[in-house]
């Protein structure tokens, strides 16, 4: 499980003194066991990792953006916090990509809110962790505009 191996390498990272990687799993670490503590007896699933460790590759990049121009140094320590988050994250699909399973999701005849909603409910598990979830309701409401 993704979980197992995150926390191996931030204890390894702690061992041997690789602050960097340290520093950018500590918040992933922090997140399962919120999650396990707040779930009592919850195993934190491989999506739910994912969708912890986007949610910390948005908030680094906010940081980043947020240092730019301002201080290098905490502006180049958010990127590589991004750097190594990302090599968790599963390869990314492209909007194309997207698109052909929001088509093959949508088996309804008409085009509403409701086929929206069912479409997007369909898609969003088969795209955890390999897209931006914050774009997929745009994709399907521009492929419905043109179905």
């Amino acid at each position: 499980m993704l979980k197992d191996q995150i926390r191996a390498d931030f204890m390894n990272a702690r061992k041997t003194g690789d602050t960097a990687k340290k520093n950018a799993l500590e918040a992933i670490v922090a997140y399962i066991i919120a999650k396990e503590k707040t779930e009592a007896g919850h195993v934190v699933t491989d999506a739910e990792m994912y969708e912890g460790i986007a949610k910390e590759i948005k908030v680094q990049n906010e940081v980043r953006e947020m240092w730019a121009g301002k201080n290098a140094e905490k502006e180049a320590e958010a990127a590589g916090k991004v750097a190594i988050l990302t090599s968790y994250m599963p390869k990314q699909l492209t909007e194309e990509e997207v698109l052909a399973i929001i088509k093959e999701a949508d088996v309804y005849p008409d085009a509403s809110p409701k086929t929206k909603g069912m479409i997007i409910k369909a898609v969003m598990p088969k795209i955890a962790g390999q897209f931006d979830k914050s774009k997929v309701n745009g994709l399907v409401e521009g492929y419905l505009a043109t179905k």
